[in-house]
């Protein structure tokens, strides 16, 4: 049975955006993370991702924690007069966590899409299909104009399972042990339409861009945690993830013979053909284009503190070693290592209700030398709230929210880029 196969069967259909992270990676693993991003020195059931080192400290018992995440998203593209504009939500990004704790060790396991830019629809095209033809002294020689297109679909997930175990060392010592497998999938499908008028004798007609590639790997990390919990009122936990190796195939086998086919002429076919591939935003995605684009190694450390009986505060941060990593195709050239600083903070109002709240920034390590219509990866602002419920000793509830303000840029070919996301979480925390 697939992989994907055996996911679906546990229910995690993956649609998922890019909120946090660097290059590929998916920061946001679960609802509270849409409360305070600032997860990595909590001692809880989300520490099956965050800290896995850290769930030793929690009390004995099953724990099963269950979320969804909805993300209401616009991206856009400009170049010259032409903007593209995908505003296709992503309604259901699930995520599970279960950890057992007895004594002095700790099993956890968890589930979700640990990195991918999730499902966009571009109505009319991107902008690299005006911009192919601008400036290009061969489509100026033959009059070459892009008139417009079907909308292009793309997909990017990266479905998870990892899990491992944890175990205390001293009294205030504990580490962990585990391991990720990953399924990553990545899509690009549609059409442009292109109009030419040589006023010679290669006369006048039409060629169209038809692509539909897929991109399939599979890959296996290990994880590594530590946790110092010297007192009950702080904590600090750090983790280190392997470079995952992803060796992607690529099925890609339309779009030469859909320029040929178009035209009817086989030299403008081939001439629409050649320049196209040539593009980063495109390159990627033909049969040429199967290779390693692996995930980064990265590092994370974050404490908690409660300052009061009431007030817990938080400080994360994960750093990821871009540079480092093993690249076949070229996509990570010119970037530089990302990072990401997050702050957040528990308020207790009552012994029912709390309140959530955090901030954090994201340096994805790209500029201007890496965007592409079909990756590019925008530095970003996170602002988050959220308030959890104590239904019952067994039962907790929670409700989340963050508005991520995204950099707004554009690449050396002079097109724009721009996002912004609002994510909207629930989650649901169950002890045995």
């Amino acid at each position: 049975m697939k992989f994907k196969q055996q996911l679906v069967i546990l229910g995690l259909v993956v649609s998922a955006n890019a909120i946090g992270g660097s290059i590929d990676y998916l920061s946001q693993q679960d609802a509270e993370y849409l409360a305070h991003p600032a997860m990595v020195g909590k001692i809880g059931v989300s520490g099956a991702y965050y800290n896995p080192a850290g769930t030793v400290w929690l009390e004995d018992g099953t724990y099963i924690q269950v979320n969804n995440q909805t993300h209401l998203k616009e991206y856009s593209m400009q170049h010259g007069d032409y903007k593209f504009k995908s505003d296709k939500a992503s309604p259901v990004v699930p995520s599970v966590q279960i950890v057992r704790k007895k004594g002095d060790t700790a099993f956890f396991f968890h589930a979700g899409a640990i990195a991918g830019g999730g499902s966009v629809a571009y109505s009319g095209g991107i902008a690299t299909f005006p911009q192919i033809v601008s400036g290009n002294p061969i489509f100026e020689a033959i009059g070459a104009k892009y008139t417009g297109g079907s909308t292009i679909h793309g997909k990017s997930y990266y479905v998870a399972l990892q899990g491992g175990v944890a175990r205390k060392f001293t009294d205030a010592w504990s580490g962990a042990v585990g391991i990720r497998l990953v399924d990553a999938e990545r899509k690009f499908k549609g059409e442009g339409n292109f109009e030419y008028n040589s006023f010679g004798f290669l006369g006048s007609g039409k060629a169209k861009f038809d692509i539909d590639s897929e991109r399939t790997a599979f890959g296996v990390a290990g994880i590594f945690g530590l946790n110092y919990h010297p007192n009950d009122r702080f904590n600090l936990g750090m983790r280190y993830e392997t470079e995952t190796i992803l060796d992607f195939d690529n099925k890609e086998h339309n779009l030469k013979n859909g320029f040929r086919n178009s035209t009817g002429n086989q030299m403008i076919g081939d001439a629409f053909y050649n320049a196209i591939i040539k593009d980063p935003a495109i390159k990627q995605w033909m049969s040429e284009g199967s290779g390693k684009r692996n995930l980064p190694a990265m590092a994370a450390i974050g404490a908690s503190y409660k300052a009061t009986e009431k007030l817990t505060l938080l400080a994360s941060g994960n750093y990821y070693f871009i540079k480092e990593t093993s690249d076949e195709l070229g996509n990570f050239d010119h970037y530089d290592n990302g990072y990401e600083v997050a702050v957040g903070l528990d308020y207790q109002l009552d012994e029912k209700w709390t309140l959530m709240a955090g901030y954090q920034y994201t340096d994805t390590g790209a500029n201007e030398k890496t965007y592409t219509d079909t990756d590019y990866v925008l530095d970003a602002n996170m602002y988050s709230t959220g308030v959890k419920y104590k239904y019952s000793e067994q039962l907790e509830l929670m409700a989340t929210y963050s508005y991520v303000d995204y950099k707004n840029d554009k690449n050396l070919k002079n097109i724009k880029y721009s996002k912004h996301v609002d994510a909207f979480g629930l989650g649901m925390i169950y002890k045995f």
